[in-house]
């Protein structure tokens, strides 16, 4: 199904190197190749763990670079459909036709690769890495594709060989990108986002995968149709699940008192006297590449029950992206001690951040013994002065 990597030795199977048919040259021969392959997929993971530190640093950036991401997107798929996918394959071709699909699956690869390396930090940078959170999971699965799709021998002789592994990597791929993409360049809130690429993910993998006769007859259309509803209902209800990256809290942290004058985030803090909660506060700066275009929510929740959800306000000393959300005495539960946390939501209900802390009795008064006054000291009178006797006069 692909011909990027180290072709398959005659006879079929890795058995053929031990034939006796085949020359100690040629065997030689397919052992260095192997050798040189396993190199080539050292450096395409080098390579793109480069690519995950430019993304990570660059992600200010994001909104022009994943412009680019698309564009190599659409390049991956009409060569894929066009060029090197499985419908386009054919015993009899000729060796023109081989060595264009070796040459541009080549190239594709490199760019499906990086891909996958260039979507890893940006999620990664947008999940919640909570084990109250559950937003996290598609940042391991788009590592170990990577990395997987970097092992030359195991991704061209192992994954491209089976077609319902190789959809679901292309199916991630879509979606992730999708995800990405919508909200950047074209403006979509990243709930809408998540929902279209939802649906498109099912149509774009069955014609990448399959030809598009077989796709369109009934049978297909129902598979398809039903697998891209199944996925949109999931996003839906599943939404908290998805994050909407890269869209992430910087920083947040809670507060309480009188705020310092020149303060935008308050300090960590990991626990709070319960006599000490007058305007208590959550603030959370929000990192936006492109834009903030989805409304923020604080939810505020004591001992996992919710006791406000709060639209923050900007504070305009520290930038349109640092949000303040104050708690009223009289949302205040009359026991506040326990766990406490602040969570930063889209207005769809998309997890952004969360901060915890926990609000504790203050500590018992100290009781010391009265240390007993000391009584001053008498003062001291003056010695006498002592008058020198004067010696006798010698007759």
């Amino acid at each position: 199904m692909s011909l990027a990597g180290p072709e398959r030795p005659p006879g079929g199977s890795s058995s053929g190197l031990a034939d006796a048919s085949v020359s100690p040259r040629v065997r030689r021969f397919h052992r260095l190749m192997r050798r040189a392959w396993w190199l080539h997929s050292l450096g395409a993971l080098a390579f793109g763990v480069g690519v995950m530190l430019f993304a990570r640093k660059g992600i200010e950036h994001a909104d022009a670079v994943l412009m680019v991401l698309g564009l190599s997107w659409v390049l991956v798929f009409v060569a894929f459909r066009f060029v090197v996918g499985a419908a386009n394959t054919s015993p009899d071709e000729s060796r023109a036709r081989k060595g264009l699909r070796l040459v541009t699956n080549y190239v594709i690869k490199q760019l499906y690769q990086q891909m996958f390396f260039f979507l890893v930090p940006l999620y990664a940078s947008s999940a919640t890495w909570s084990l109250t959170s559950w937003n996290w999971w598609l940042v391991p699965i788009l590592l170990a594709f990577a990395v997987i799709s970097t092992l030359d021998l195991v991704f061209d002789n192992f994954i491209m060989e089976r077609r319902v592994i190789a959809s679901t990597m292309y199916g991630f791929c879509v979606f992730s990108v999708l995800n990405l993409n919508l909200p950047l360049v074209l403006g979509f809130r990243h709930f809408d986002a998540l929902l279209i690429a939802a649906a498109a993910t099912a149509p774009t993998v069955a014609l990448l995968g399959f030809r598009v006769r077989s796709v369109m007859r009934p049978r297909g259309i129902f598979i398809t149709a039903g697998v891209a509803i199944g996925m949109v209902f999931a996003g839906y209800y599943g939404r908290v699940a998805v994050p909407p990256a890269p869209l992430a809290m910087d920083h947040g942290a809670p507060g309480h008192g009188d705020p310092g004058e020149y303060e935008c985030v308050p300090g960590p803090v990991s626990g709070m006297r319960r006599d000490q909660l007058d305007l208590l506060r959550c603030v959370t700066h929000i990192s936006a590449p492109g834009g903030l275009r989805d409304e923020v929510v604080h939810v505020w929740r004591h001992g996992g029950a919710v006791i406000a959800r709060l639209r923050p306000a900007v504070i305009p000393e520290c930038g349109d992206r640092v949000l303040r959300s104050t708690l009223r005495d009289s949302r205040l539960p009359a026991d506040p001690r326990g766990k406490w946390s602040c969570t930063a939501e889209t207005g769809d209900g998309q997890l952004i951040g969360r901060t915890s802390w926990r609000v504790i009795d203050p500590p018992p008064a100290s009781r010391r013994a009265p240390t007993p006054r000391r009584e001053p000291a008498p003062p001291r009178e003056p010695a006498p002065r002592r008058v020198p006797t004067p010696a006798p006069a010698r007759p």
